[in-house]
């Protein structure tokens, strides 16, 4: 193979510069919140003088830089930047420079160190200002380090420099989003109020024996009783939902008529405060009925999420098919096509869709949980003609795989939980119950849940990470950046368990790569599921499930 062949097939292999950056930012958040583990926050409330205005500063200042990171991006795809992408694809032929990688990762551990020393009167017993100012110092250093690493400092430059005036239009949005987050909290009484106020309103018909008292906002039923309080005026979903709008109507801009679109907006905050009217108004009921621990442990906590992705789904719905919003729905003709991605994440969706449903109509305990395993196996019947097509053939590595990942999963579990035994909630089932919600639990970890979080995670995300055709591209040929990003989400689905969950996620992509039968990754993925289910059951870990 000549010199020029090697320097093009080592060239196909790295990447350019946008993913780059997204990497620096995914390894900048990950390293914030393993140091937040350092930093006695407690002690950091109480805090004044310079140590209150330190405080203040990193929670305003973080947000205001993920604020003004998201809408750099945002105000640069929408303009779409040539130079950019020439520059990006350049660094293609750059190798990552792991000397300078390494180095940042070493000057964590004196920022571990000052971040532990700030607050709680522990570490280093330094005046405050000079842990503050080498913590800076260093932070400085080590971001330079990452920049050095990732790419040269004069390509950042060049890339920064493209953007021109969009830095300052983007540092002024953060700057008003960062300061309405703060204005919001002075709207939560007046708008607790209002919501009091609606409710009351919306149930006198229903419950004759309702007693409202203005001055603490409680209503009363007389076997149930709620405080709506300053948490209940809805507002935090109102965010969610308008940077949903904000983030669709860009997305789709070329797909619909404005400004007229810019009604959807406060038409679907007008719709989600309403049905957390609703909420508030069912959740009553419930625990009127004589149902108080499906009212409070249940629908309290599903019944908001649920209200937003109803509004969030009926507004990318219609919107996109109202002749009065979008030109396409117009002159678009109902037509049957081949769909792969919805067939590849529906069955993750619907089982999402479905917990939320089951808890919301449980108490502390899941009883529904059953709801989980009917919906996914109703959702892959219905998505078969489109995944028949894939290998679904495994053999001893897939097993293999598994157990490996198992035994790292009971690794991370000796360190992040304790020993549970079954939850109350399961014990007070009838035995006939109790049996059939472990033998749904069961077969849902080991055959449901496998096949939809592998179709989602490595299927559909791992290969759409390179390309809008993804059904065409060999799991052999996936790159590492993509296996990793995959995982990474993957992991941080799984919650506390993120860090064995990015391993795991690593392990089911390699073992696909390799073989290229996604039958391996599914039987892995059963496998590890099928002895935690051995471990729940026969050992009596309960804290497993």
């Amino acid at each position: 193979m000549t010199d020029l062949a090697i320097t093009t097939a080592a060239a196909r292999g790295r990447i350019n510069l946008i993913w780059r950056a997204v990497i620096l930012g995914g390894l900048l958040f990950c390293e914030k919140f393993a140091l937040n583990f350092f930093v006695d926050f407690n002690a950091s409330q109480i805090a004044t003088g310079l140590g209150a205005d330190v405080r203040e500063a990193q929670h305003w200042g973080f947000r205001f830089l993920v604020t003004f990171a998201a809408a750099l991006a945002i105000f640069g795809y929408v303009k779409g930047n040539a130079r950019l992408r020439s520059i990006s694809s350049e660094v293609r032929q750059i190798p990552l420079r792991w000397s300078w990688l390494a180095l940042h990762a070493a000057l964590l551990a004196p920022l571990a160190v000052l971040s532990f020393s700030l607050y709680g009167g522990h570490g280093l017993h330094w005046p405050l200002a000079l842990l503050v100012a080498l913590w800076l110092l260093l932070a400085l250093g080590s971001l330079v380090c990452l920049l050095i690493g990732l790419a040269p400092l004069p390509t950042w430059a060049a890339a920064a420099g493209s953007f021109g005036k969009l830095w300052l239009y983007a540092a002024a949005a953060a700057a008003v989003s960062s300061s309405a987050m703060q204005a919001s909290q002075l709207l939560w009484a007046p708008t607790a109020r209002i919501t009091f106020q609606l409710v009351g309103h919306l149930l006198r018909p229903l419950i004759p024996t309702l007693h409202s008292d203005a001055t603490t906002q409680i209503l009363d039923t007389g076997r149930f009783a709620v405080q709506v309080s300053e948490l209940c005026s809805g507002l935090e979903g109102a965010g969610l939902l308008l940077a949903f709008c904000c983030a669709w109507l860009v997305f789709f801009r070329r797909e619909y008529y404005f400004p007229r679109a810019l009604l959807i907006i406060p038409a679907g905050l007008a719709l989600l405060f309403f049905l957390n009217v609703v909420r508030i108004a069912v959740l009553v009921m419930i625990g009127d009925a004589g149902y108080p621990e499906v009212a409070i442990y249940g629908f309290h906590s599903q019944a908001g999420w649920i209200a937003f992705n109803c509004t969030a789904g009926g507004i990318a719905y219609f919107s996109h098919r109202s002749p009065w919003f979008s030109p396409t729905a117009a002159s678009a003709k109902p037509q049957v096509s081949h769909n792969p991605t919805a067939a590849y994440l529906l069955p993750l969706l619907v089982i999402l869709a479905a917990g939320m449903l089951s808890h919301a109509a449980s108490g502390k305990f899941e009883t529904l949980y059953p709801l989980r395993l009917i919906a996914a196996v109703l959702a892959l019947r219905y998505c078969w003609p489109t995944l028949r097509t894939l290998n679904w053939r495994c053999s001893w590595r897939g097993i293999s795989a598994g157990i490996a990942v198992f035994a790292l999963w009971m690794g991370a579990a000796h360190l992040l939980t304790r020993s549970v035994a079954m939850p109350d909630g399961l014990a007070a089932l009838p035995p006939l119950g109790r049996t059939l919600w472990i033998l749904a639990r069961a077969l849902a970890g080991v055959v449901t849940v496998p096949i939809a979080e592998e179709l989602a995670y490595r299927g559909y995300l791992m290969r759409r990470l390179q390309g809008a055709d993804f059904e065409s591209l060999p799991f052999a040929r996936v790159s590492l950046w993509a296996l990793l990003v995959s995982s990474l989400a993957f992991g941080l689905a799984h919650g506390a368990w993120w860090v064995p969950g990015v391993a795991a996620g690593v392990v089911y992509g390699l073992l696909l790569k390799r073989t290229g039968r996604i039958g391996e990754a599914i039987a892995a993925h059963a496998t590890t599921n099928a002895l935690i289910a051995a471990c729940v059951l026969f050992l009596q870990q309960w804290q497993l499930w």
